[in-house]
């Protein structure tokens, strides 16, 4: 009897989460190993630029994603799909937040109130997608999945605005509070995932595996112009605002927003070519690069690495080196181009150019430690883009939409 992989199926999502729950119970209630307390801040949920807010973000994209491929496929039948499409909006501009801590510098620049208008918008988008939905008994099991996921959310917001003066819970219950808050808006995205794939499936798709839900993702391939324009506005915003002013966005970092999107949803893509057959070693290690790629752009893999085996190889630690880790998806990509005749010799030069460049041109920024952070986040645009270009330039999945 041949079992079927488990990352074909939709449970791995709950047992990555269950994973950082694992370690946040670990490192605040219970006695931890050395390891744990060096390398914590690399997969906390509690610090903004981790691996830990990278699952909670990516987590958020990926029911946008399978929400945006229940409309799709409700599309095809005919029915509403607006709904689906406003859910699928919402969740992207959830993880946009959640990697860039977006509300939270709305709040220092205009207070909370500032917040208000946005929560009006997300309520009335919510409201009206849900109750236009429960119209449907098959999905009103659904509605309620969403709902729950939505109030989660919710109500982990209402928190906010007390957790930074907890002066009346007793120091373990005050841990035992940060635990609970960061653990079940994992659970919230959980759900949220869970209820789009059975929406999937409600709607057709008997295949619940979560590859199968991220085949809406090749249509990036058939809209150059719109990943150009969010680069050309990811590349404005960061070197015209977000780096000039880097000391007013100390909690999270917005220019991690295209990279960190772009370089999963190039892995989602190279995945999704290796279930072709041809050359499928090549996409999946390449989907691999892609993901830890994605990752390395919310936190320095090499100094994880340290912290976690309690080692000092000082490897891609520094700018500019550090930033040399990041070709490593695009050279591997140019190779098989160059391999495969989609790509010439000049044309890789020409990419590897631009590159440099544009380090030499910010080189005497690289003495400002933060405001180094933002400008690599600015190359690593150039070489997700890039990398976009080249694969979407080799017409790799489009025949399968």
């Amino acid at each position: 009897m041949q079992y079927p992989s488990i990352f074909r199926q939709w449970y791995w999502i709950w047992l990555v989460s269950a994973a950082f729950i694992v370690v946040m119970v670990m490192y605040f209630l219970t006695k931890y190993p050395a390891w744990l307390h060096y390398s914590y801040r690399g997969v906390s949920l509690t610090h903004e630029m981790s691996y830990g807010v990278w699952w909670s973000g990516i987590g958020l994209l990926m029911s946008g994603i399978i929400f945006a491929r229940v409309g799709m496929l409700s599309l095809a039948q005919g029915i509403t799909v607006w709904p689906w499409f406003i859910l699928a909006l919402a969740m992207v501009a959830l993880c946009f937040d959640e990697i860039g801590s977006l509300h939270e510098t709305v709040a220092r620049a205009a207070g909370w109130e500032g917040l208000l208008p946005f929560a009006a918008i997300f309520g009335i988008g919510f409201v009206a997608s849900l109750a236009n939905l429960a119209k449907r008994p098959a999905l009103r099991i659904i509605v309620v999945l969403i709902s729950i996921g939505i109030g989660i959310f919710a109500m982990v917001a209402g928190l906010e605005f007390i957790e930074h003066d907890p002066t009346f819970l007793h120091p373990f219950w005050r841990r035992a509070r940060l635990v609970g808050e960061e653990s079940i808006e994992l659970v919230a995205i959980g759900i949220l995932i869970t209820a789009g794939l059975m929406a999937m499936k409600r709607a057709g798709d008997t295949d619940r595996s979560f590859l199968n839900a991220t085949r809406v993702v090749e249509y990036l391939y058939l809209m150059p112009t719109l990943v150009f324009l969010l680069f050309a506005l990811q590349m404005l915003v960061t070197l015209t605002v977000i780096v000039p002013n880097y000391t007013f966005f100390p909690e999270g970092n917005p220019s991690a927003l295209f990279p960190v999107s772009l370089f999963f949803c190039l892995g989602i893509l190279a995945r999704l070519e290796a279930r072709n057959g041809e050359y499928a070693l090549f996409w999946k290690i390449q989907a691999v690069l892609f993901f830890l790629t994605s990752m390395n752009q919310m936190y320095n893999l090499n100094i994880f690495l340290n912290n976690l085996l309690l080692t000092e190889i000082q490897v891609f630690v520094r700018a500019p080196f550090s930033w040399v880790i990041t070709l490593v998806p695009f050279l591997t990509l140019s190779w098989f181009a160059l391999r495969n005749n989609s790509m010439k010799k000049m044309e890789v030069i020409q990419y590897l150019l631009v590159f440099f460049l544009f380090g030499l041109i910010v080189v005497s920024e690289m003495r400002l430690r933060f405001r180094v952070e933002y400008l690599y986040l600015a190359f690593s645009s150039i070489v997700a883009y890039s990398c976009y270009q080249l694969q979407q330039r080799m017409k790799c999945g489009t025949r399968h939409i």
